[in-house]
């Protein structure tokens, strides 16, 4: 169940969450490397709003997962980011790709509260929960001021984040969940990983530990805990942020199928314009259920 921690652990462990999960780029990729549909959603997206060729921001680019795509399927694409392990793995991945798509990527350091690449751009996208990394309202605010800023006029901010599970954030943090064995990419060890998490129900923030222990007993050296740490957003809480920096939904979608909103959803997918823009006074398309 939800418990409360002391404030000032809550933000070491917050900070540290913002961070751990990003410093072995090598053990990211492998972990989410069979995770495909929102790469193939963000694609078809981009080539409905801008054709064979545009130009787009990715929000928390990591080490390319989706910005190596996009670039191949012709677009230019600045990658943002702030971990320095993605971002080496990114420069990395994108010194192997032919020239012609390589030209097609900049890649530039930068905080989601606070960066600035000097142009606008038609499509702005932020994939795989990166928002949830924006822990008050004032992130929040700031980080959708700076995407305002980056938008060119009729362009679109698109991004997804996880539907809240009730039953998950009250899980015992006591116990371990999620668990399954792996091989560790980089070292070769047979591993255990497994998680809990404590969620604080007022700032909905969730700090997850990831646990990776050698199978070998013997190897108990190479034990360690990574910590994550994301804010959960409620649909409606998440749309009246949206209102309040000048934008407007005009789709949202329950997964990367298209398929609407519901209480049973894993993900909400938004596609958002500005509220000034005249391609929002034609109303909202958002597709939901009640």
């Amino acid at each position: 169940m939800a418990r409360k921690l002391p404030d000032d652990l809550v933000d070491n462990l917050v900070d540290a969450g913002s961070r751990e999960h990003y410093a072995d780029a090598a053990l990211y990729d492998y972990e989410y490397r069979r995770r495909r549909a929102d790469v193939a959603f963000y694609r078809e997206l981009a080539k409905r709003r801008l054709g064979t060729g545009g130009s787009i921001l990715d929000l928390g680019a990591g080490s390319g997962r989706l910005t190596v795509p996009l670039a191949r399927d012709g677009h230019r694409v600045v990658a943002l980011d702030q971990a320095p392990a993605m971002l080496a793995a990114l420069r990395r991945r994108v010194a192997a790709l032919p020239r012609a798509v390589a030209d097609r990527i900049a890649i530039a350091k930068g905080d989601l509260r606070a960066f600035d690449v000097g142009e606008q751009f038609p499509l702005v996208v932020a994939a795989f929960n990166v928002i949830e990394h924006l822990y008050t309202r004032s992130e929040v605010a700031a980080c959708l001021a700076r995407v305002a800023a980056h938008l060119a006029p009729g362009g679109a901010f698109v991004f997804d984040v996880q539907l809240p599970d009730l039953a998950w954030l009250i899980r015992d943090p006591n116990k371990r969940w999620a668990k399954t064995r792996f091989t560790d990419p980089t070292t070769g060890v047979k591993t255990l990983y497994s998680t809990n998490h404590d969620y604080d129900p007022v700032s909905q923030i969730v700090l997850i530990r990831i646990y990776y222990e050698p199978v070998d007993d013997s190897d108990r050296r190479s034990s360690r805990v990574v910590k994550l740490s994301q804010r959960k957003f409620f649909p409606a809480e998440l749309e009246a942020l949206i209102a309040h920096a000048g934008f407007r939904v005009v789709d949202r979608y329950g997964d990367f199928a298209g398929q609407p909103l519901t209480g049973s959803a894993e993900s909400q997918v938004l596609v958002c314009e500005r509220a000034s823009s005249p391609a929002n006074m034609r109303g909202s398309r958002r597709k939901t259920r009640r």
